[in-house]
């Protein structure tokens, strides 16, 4: 999300290889552009090269490019549109302009990151307040209207909604509250905006100059929980993302481009996520799988297949380039380096599973 003309669309073609026309959201209200993008993985991809598979299934990452801004110009309609698109959202991306331009004039006059960005996150809290402020009022008139003791579950969100109420009136994110896992569980019906991660992403021009002052002034603004902040040079990053691979690598070579923006962006929004993965590997299929960091075993093989966490018995794990170094599975078991674990081992980014079970 972000403000009118920021180039929230040149950043999703740039980071889905998409050709959505840029133009497209000059009004607000349309529907959200929806892309699926394969999280690159040189893990996968060597190992796959060993074991040969018939088919290589990377993870993968959703991006929505929605439609205008919270404040919606006044119009209620679009608003309430836009918040409910963000509300089903596991984290969000605030897309900052931070680049000069002739041909696409700021619709505030002037280009200032750093306003643009306090806009952008009041919105959010404002979105979110509003909420807590109408249930909170709900609450009160169920509670008097209650026996004398009231629900003890009614109580408890009354007290949390209050705590995120004065949190959001300090300036203060949900997700920087410290709340416990019962509360979180409590609240999450409501989606709330500022409870998601958040990736600030500056739109930057084709020079990096001033952009880690920039970074680092906006980190200094938003020193809280599960926040990220960087840059992306959204129009160059767009037309190389348009090339074929080869003569891409060739201007990122010209340019001194080590890395696209796309594969940072995954990488930050994997550690917002606090999401890891794990492999499995066979002549079948060679696959990358997402769970969230602390998964047991059981979990991992929950996430293969729902059958194979109910007959659990056991996991052979091996870390990846221990079992690229043996040569293959059958190999790193004579080594010895495959080790067999119970239902309450931790998986560990770059684990190699295979789950044994029963039916």
């Amino acid at each position: 999300m972000g403000l009118a003309s920021a180039g929230k669309t040149t950043i999703f073609n740039a980071l889905a290889r998409a050709k959505v026309e840029v133009a497209t959201f000059a009004t607000p209200g349309g529907e959200p552009h929806r892309a699926v993008v394969h999280v690159p993985d040189a893990r996968l991809d060597r190992l796959a090269a060993l074991f040969k598979p018939k088919k290589v299934t990377p993870a993968e990452v959703r991006y929505v490019d929605v439609a205008g801004s919270l404040q919606s110009d006044g119009n209620p309609g679009q608003s309430a549109q836009l918040t409910g698109q963000l509300r089903n959202a596991d984290a969000l991306l605030l897309v900052v302009r931070a680049f000069a331009s002739d041909v696409v004039p700021h619709p505030l006059g002037q280009v200032d990151p750093l306003r643009d960005l306090n806009i952008l996150n009041e919105d959010l809290l404002l979105a979110d307040l509003t909420v807590v402020e109408k249930r909170l009022e709900r609450l009160e008139k169920d509670l008097r209207f209650a026996s004398k003791a009231g629900p003890s579950e009614a109580i408890r969100e009354r007290d949390v909604l209050a705590r995120i109420k004065e949190g959001l009136e300090a300036g203060r994110p949900i997700r920087d509250l410290g709340l416990g896992d019962a509360d979180l569980k409590l609240l999450r019906s409501y989606a709330f905006l500022t409870a998601k991660p958040l990736l600030v992403l500056f739109n930057t021009g084709d020079s990096d100059e001033g952009v880690a002052d920039l970074i680092a002034r906006a980190k200094a603004s938003l020193p809280y929980a599960q926040t990220e902040v960087a840059s992306l040079a959204g129009r160059l990053e767009m037309e190389l993302a348009e090339l074929e691979p080869a003569e891409a690598e060739e201007f990122k070579a010209a340019l001194g481009i080590e890395e696209l923006g796309l594969n940072r962006v995954i990488q930050i929004s994997y550690r917002l996520l606090q999401l890891i993965s794990f492999l499995t590997v066979g002549p079948d299929e060679c696959r990358a799988w997402t769970i969230r960091e602390g998964s047991t075993a059981v979990d991992a093989a929950g996430a293969i297949h729902t059958d194979l966490a109910r007959g659990f018995i056991r996991a052979e794990v091996v870390d990846w380039e221990p079992l690229l170094a043996a040569g293959g599975w059958n190999e790193a078991k004579r080594q010895g380096i495959v080790r067999s674990e119970g239902k309450t081992y931790v998986v560990r980014d770059g684990d190699v599973i295979n789950v044994l079970f029963s039916v």
